[in-house]
């Protein structure tokens, strides 16, 4: 049996890892800023933007699934077969989307697709230790993957290599990182060695039952997270999308805090809710909502005073010049980071298909608010249109919660839905 760890010894684990993390990424995309053209630039973040929607969506939060689930159901070998046909497929879509779509772009996009696919095979490995309470490993893993990935671009970036390059040396790291992390994860969580088969259809269908409501969520939120990058390099071009990218990229300072916070509270809220302990349910709930607030009030008060020196240390004058939307991105991740801990009590809830609708609903105002404009479209106007339509989608994440516990906690029972995803 493994000693359980408290939640603040985990979620502090899960803190410095991810920050670090973060903060490695964050430097090397100064390191791109600095050292290529704004058209480079924004071809790297379209390139993002272009496969994040296949290769996220192909994630299916396997991770959050496999950590709640039930001692009877599917195994880690079962989700990890599953993990690595979604990989497989996601990866040869974007090839060939990319080379019908985006034939100029191909090679950068089919490289950052293949670094992504590699980030979530590692994330299967992750859920293993996650499962056990063993947030230190990931945390540890995070910190030497960040700094070595750092040091490596670095390297490329002095000796002169083109992006392309640089992103194949990324590639080739992170293979080999790949099957570090493979051995030591299953190690830490005592997973021997597979004894079923690699396909076993029934288990991947009982895993693709709970996970097909997510699926179609997230292809429609990451399409919708990254709308506004396809419509800035078709309206703007890809130098005003390096700009709008680049500080964009400043919402990701809060989920390097919120996320963590979500993996390590998952599966004791759904202890909590499995238990009957209502409660403590809540009580986890509303604290890490209001961390959420803290969260995204201390970033906006750091930018409205600091916005320009932030954005000139970290990217370049051009960038400081736009220190005004740094502002408003920062208002923009407010209700975003309010209804990240409110979509985990769903997913204990096990009712996550109504995070379909409601992206939806949000995805149809932001594109209407968006066209709307289309003709007279700035940068600034495009980020008040994501405020509008992330505060409706913490509207309705809330709404829908209250209505779900309730209903849920009087009959015992999930309600049922056109995606049914009772584990």
């Amino acid at each position: 049996m493994h000693q359980q760890r408290s939640l603040k010894t985990n979620f502090l684990f899960a803190l410095a890892g991810n920050m670090i993390y973060m903060a490695c990424q964050y430097l090397i995309l100064m390191f791109f800023t600095k050292s290529y053209t704004q058209d480079v630039v924004g071809s790297y973040l379209f390139a993002i933007a272009f496969v994040s929607p296949v290769v996220i969506s192909a994630d299916m939060q396997l991770r959050s699934f496999y950590v709640t689930e039930k001692a009877d159901g599917p195994g880690f070998y079962e989700y990890q077969s599953f993990r690595i046909i979604s990989n497989v497929l996601s990866l040869l879509i974007v090839a060939v989307a990319a080379y019908l779509l985006q034939p100029r772009l191909f090679l950068t996009i089919l490289l950052v697709g293949a670094v992504k696919i590699i980030e979530n095979q590692v994330d299967m490995y992750y859920a293993s230790v996650q499962r056990v309470e063993r947030m230190d490993y990931i945390s540890y893993s995070k910190i030497v993957r960040g700094i070595l990935t750092l040091a490596l671009v670095f390297a490329g970036i002095r000796a002169g290599l083109d992006i392309n390059t640089v992103l194949l040396l990324w590639l080739a790291l992170w293979i080999i990182a790949l099957f570090f992390d493979a051995r030591l994860s299953l190690k830490i969580s005592h997973i021997g060695k597979r004894t079923g088969r690699f396909f076993n259809l029934k288990a991947l269908a009982s895993i693709f039952k709970v996970c097909v409501s997510v699926l179609v969520l997230l292809i429609v939120f990451q399409y919708y997270s990254n709308f506004p990058n396809y419509i800035v390099k078709g309206k703007l071009g890809l130098s005003a999308l390096a700009i709008f990218g680049s500080i964009i990229y400043f919402r990701s300072i809060g989920a390097q805090v919120i996320n963590p916070m979500g993996a390590v509270i998952a599966p004791r809220l759904s202890d909590y809710w499995r238990t009957g302990r209502y409660a403590d349910f809540i009580n986890l709930l509303v604290r890490t909502t209001l961390l959420a607030l803290g969260l995204g009030l201390a970033g906006i008060f750091v930018a409205l005073p600091l916005g320009r020196q932030i954005l000139q240390l970290v990217y370049t004058k051009e960038y400081a010049a736009h220190y005004d939307l740094l502002v408003l991105v920062m208002v923009y991740c407010l209700p975003t980071y309010l209804y990240v801990f409110i979509g985990t009590a769903l997913t204990c809830l096990r009712v996550h298909w109504i995070k379909l609708p409601i992206h939806i609903v949000a995805f149809a105002a932001l594109a209407a608010l968006t066209y709307w404009q289309y003709a007279e479209l700035t940068l600034y106007r495009m980020v008040v249109n994501m405020i509008i339509a992330e505060g409706l989608t913490f509207i309705l994440y809330t709404i829908s919660f209250i209505i779900f516990y309730n209903k849920t906690r009087i009959n015992g029972i999930a309600p049922k839905s056109l995606f049914k995803n009772i584990s």
